[in-house]
């Protein structure tokens, strides 16, 4: 769908700048591959050489470039109008999604589904779940007895609903995530392991988002909350009893322990670790990697292993630097002081 570059600048949020408003816009591109029917983005002064270059129509910035040649959606948030700008071009797949039940669908004749639920082929619906209006339940999505998903949410296929699950409206569950299994709950009995039955379910609030692969256990006695508006990465893993806070983002093949609560509005950087049972305060940052080993307070700003405040780490890493000139040095002085002995 076509846009003009003045309507479009009106939805993203930016003023048009150095540009025809009358011009049609057909879609979003990077700088390097768009055409004079594209708007682009750019995200960092590294890339201004590409802009320079770049045939795209206009260029979301947060600065107005008068020497880049090219229109300018001026923006005060550059990447949320970007965000916009790829909602308003996103492929239309209402033709694949038709607002029908699947023939090859298996749903339990006990099942609440709204109005205008697409169910794939091969999805499986149990026993006294409710689907919400307008939802889309994909090719070979498993969603197992007493659960609820509210409306307009999408879950895409393979993915797994155990039972007793809850998820919001407007949620998306990506492919092959599995909500709900059992927690890693086990007691010894001598020298084996006897597993502990998790009772818990999952609670999963409007407005988030869990990409491929990621697993969330449902709870041990208590539930595993995934709060409002909350994003999930591919691959995170997420204990039973974990409370994840409102609109905080998690990023690929993190891990967190049972019982942890994360605060809102917190950032996860990548492959980050926390043991269980601690308490990350709400705005705070944790960088990739990181061992998180203890509670942090509001506002904290941590990163490596074990997880500490980022300035003392960059401090170490820049003193570790220092280390090879370090040693010679003290091979100089002992050196010294072993002929001052001498003598």
């Amino acid at each position: 769908m076509a846009n003009t570059l003045k309507d479009l600048a009106e939805q993203i949020g930016a003023s048009l700048i150095n540009g025809d408003g009358s011009t049609l816009i057909q879609g979003v591109s990077t700088l390097a591959n768009a055409g004079p029917g594209d708007i682009s983005f750019l995200s960092s002064p590294k890339y201004l050489g590409e802009a320079r270059k770049s045939n795209a129509a206009a260029i979301i910035s947060p600065n107005p470039l008068p020497d880049c040649g090219t229109a300018i959606l001026l923006s005060e948030n550059p990447y949320l109008s970007w965000a916009r700008a790829t909602a308003i071009f996103k492929p239309d797949r209402s033709a694949h999604l038709a607002r029908t039940i699947a023939d090859s669908a298996m749903v339990d004749p006990s099942a609440k589904i709204g109005s205008g639920v697409h169910i794939g082929a091969g999805a499986v619906v149990g026993a006294r779940t409710e689907i919400g209006s307008g939802s889309a339940i994909h090719s070979g999505v498993v969603i197992e007895e007493n659960c609820c998903i509210g409306n307009d949410s999408e879950i895409h296929p393979n993915a797994v609903i155990h039972y007793g699950s809850s998820i919001g409206n407007r949620c998306i569950i990506w492919s092959n995530a599995v909500v709900g299994a059992y927690g890693f709950g086990n007691a010894k009995d001598g020298a084996r392991y006897i597993g502990i039955h998790q009772l818990g379910n999952t609670i999963i609030e409007d407005d988030v988002t869990i990409g491929a692969g990621a697993t969330v256990d449902r709870g041990a006695v208590d539930d595993t909350v995934i709060r409002r508006g909350a994003r999930i990465d591919n691959l995170v893993m997420i204990a039973h009893n974990v409370i994840i806070g409102e609109d905080t983002a998690i990023a690929a093949q993190t891990g967190i322990s049972g019982s942890t609560r994360i605060g809102n509005r917190v950032l996860i950087a990548g492959q980050a670790g926390f043991v269980g049972h601690i308490e990350i305060g709400h705005d705070s940052f944790v960088g990739a990697q990181a061992g998180v080993a203890k509670s942090f307070p509001p506002g904290s700003k941590i990163t490596g292993n074990p997880a500490r405040s980022l300035l003392n780490v960059r401090r170490s890493d820049t003193a570790i630097t220092h280390l090879p000139q370090l040693v010679q040095r003290i091979r100089e002085l002992e050196k010294r002081i072993k002929d001052i002995d001498k003598k």
